[in-house]
C-alpha cells in the first residue's frame, strides 16, 4: 500500500466514521488512503469502525413509513364528497346552499384579484409614484462604474 502524504489523527478518523460511516467509498477521497492505513494499525479505531458499520447496516435497512396512505386520502375525499352531495329530497334552497358552498373558496380567491384589477384599471396613482425607483432598484446598470 502506498504511504499517504497527509497522516490523520484518531480524532479526525472518528469524525469521518461519524459523518460518512464505515464504507471506504463514502470517505473523503483525499483522506481515504491515510484512514485505511491508520485503521489497519489501530485496534481502537477498528472497534469504532465496527460500530459505524453496525449503524450503517441499521440505517440501510430502515425504510420510513409514509405519513398518510393513499387509501386514507381517497377515503377522506369520498367522505367529503358524500357530505357535500345534496340528497334528492332536499329543498331547492338547500341544494342552492350546497352549490354555493362549493364555490365559496373560489369566490374568496377571486375577491382580491378583482379588487386588484379594478384598482389597476382605475387610473388612480399614488402621489409619489415609485415605479421609477422600483425600476432602478430591480434593474442593475449595464455598465460598471470604475474609479478611473
Amino acid at each position: 500500500m502506498k504511504r499517504s502524504h497527509h497522516p490523520i489523527s484518531i480524532a479526525r478518523a472518528q469524525e469521518i466514521f461519524d459523518a460518512y460511516g464505515a464504507s471506504p467509498e463514502r470517505w473523503p477521497e483525499e483522506e481515504r488512503e491515510a484512514l485505511a492505513e491508520l485503521l489497519a494499525h489501530s485496534p481502537n479505531l477498528q472497534r469504532i469502525a465496527a460500530e459505524a458499520a453496525l449503524l450503517d447496516g441499521l440505517l440501510d435497512q430502515w425504510q420510513p413509513a409514509p405519513a398518510i396512505s393513499t387509501r386514507a386520502v381517497l377515503d377522506a375525499i369520498a367522505i367529503e364528497d358524500a357530505v357535500r352531495t345534496p340528497e334528492s329530497g332536499d329543498s331547492p334552497l338547500e341544494r342552492l346552499w350546497h352549490f354555493v358552498s362549493g364555490w365559496r373558496r373560489a369566490a374568496l380567491a377571486l375577491v382580491p384579484l378583482v379588487a386588484g384589477f379594478a384598482w389597476g384599471f382605475s387610473g388612480v396613482t399614488p402621489a409619489d409614484d415609485v415605479a421609477l425607483q422600483e425600476f432602478y432598484l430591480l434593474n442593475f446598470p449595464l455598465e460598471v462604474l470604475s474609479d478611473d
